[in-house]
């Protein structure tokens, strides 16, 4: 059985989508061969609102970090003079005491003279044989006159329902200029970072033993030459799914005295015992030099013990309260 670390950085996930527009990642073929068609053009013209306050009011983003889909709004007329472009974008930031935020930014640029001839261009209707299955970059943009007011528009796109390059290319070359940063949440905390642990880690433990007949075999347990251990509480409504989330509680860089203490109990554990409770908190003993083997410890209800060596086959064991206290703080 082989286990999987899925790291739950939501927030990453955010992030990424601007970083890897563009990139292919694999191909669909239709099974004619050939592209579907394009839904009909949208029609109308773009309304316009109100006096500009700020991305964070008038241009939020979704549970999914994306904006509104511009490609079904209608396309930019001659009848709205644009003075200014305004491009809001998350992103992640470090704050100079530890740590990290998701950042709302608000950029803003006035020439926009390639920007506007990229945005009336048509949509390209020429046929394709495939397209990629990454998600599509859509940029946060938004245009502004000189009275203050804005628009949303409808963006140029192509067969596989991508923003043609041509916009693209031109709103990432906008000369932007800061006008205001928002946290929007945090990612990282000052704890976490300090320790050199993830904000937020999968109990890896509690999926793999969701199925007994999967349950891994017993075995002697050991420790890399330098231990990282990060402990995590897990919601209440994460606490029984299929890929519970742990949040940061506390870690550090295990001293050798510890390290060795911990590597000694877990040398001597028996088997697991059946039980199917969702544990509150459990630590991960990472590998301080290289990823690689994690030991996953259940720091109350079942307290099973699970490692997940680099080679070999994984190993589920039963903790007892010598290891509980040496993992607490």
């Amino acid at each position: 059985m082989q286990v999987v670390v899925r790291q739950i950085v939501a927030v990453v996930a955010l992030v990424g989508l601007a970083a890897c527009a563009g990139t292919p990642t694999a191909a669909e073929a239709p099974t004619d061969g050939r592209q579907t068609p394009q839904s009909a053009a949208v029609t109308g013209t773009p309304t316009i609102q109100s006096v500009w306050t700020s991305c964070a009011v008038d241009a939020p983003v979704g549970n999914d970090g994306r904006p509104p889909d511009a490609v079904a709004l209608p396309r930019l007329g001659t009848d709205f003079a644009v003075a200014a472009a305004v491009h809001c974008q998350l992103e992640p930031k470090r704050r100079a005491g530890g740590g990290e935020d998701l950042i709302l930014t608000e950029g803003r640029a006035t020439d926009v003279t390639t920007l506007l001839a990229a945005l009336r261009l048509p949509d390209d209707t020429t046929t394709v044989e495939a397209c990629t299955l990454e998600m599509p970059w859509v940029p946060n943009l938004l245009l502004l006159d000189a009275q203050g007011r804005w628009i949303r528009i409808g963006l140029p796109d192509n067969a596989c329902g991508k923003l043609r390059p041509e916009v693209t290319e031109a709103v990432r070359g906008l000369r932007l200029t800061t006008v205001s940063e928002t946290v929007v949440r945090e990612i990282v905390s000052a704890g976490a970072a300090a320790a050199g642990c993830h904000q937020d880690w999968s109990d890896v433990l509690a999926t793999e033993t969701r199925d007994p007949r999967l349950l891994p075999r017993p075995g002697r347990v050991s420790l890399p030459s330098q231990v990282r251990l990060c402990v995590y509480r897990v919601p209440t409504q994460q606490q029984g799914t299929p890929q519970p989330a742990g949040t940061f509680e506390y870690g550090l860089l295990l001293p050798q005295h510890q390290r060795v203490a911990i590597e000694q109990t877990l040398t001597a554990l028996r088997p697991a015992e059946q039980c199917s409770d969702a544990a509150d908190r459990f630590a991960a003993l990472q590998d301080a030099t290289i990823t690689g083997d994690v030991v996953y410890v259940e720091l109350d209800h079942c307290r099973r013990v699970l490692a997940t060596p680099l080679y070999g086959p994984p190993i589920l064991v039963q903790a007892d309260t010598a290891l509980i206290e040496l993992l607490s703080r």
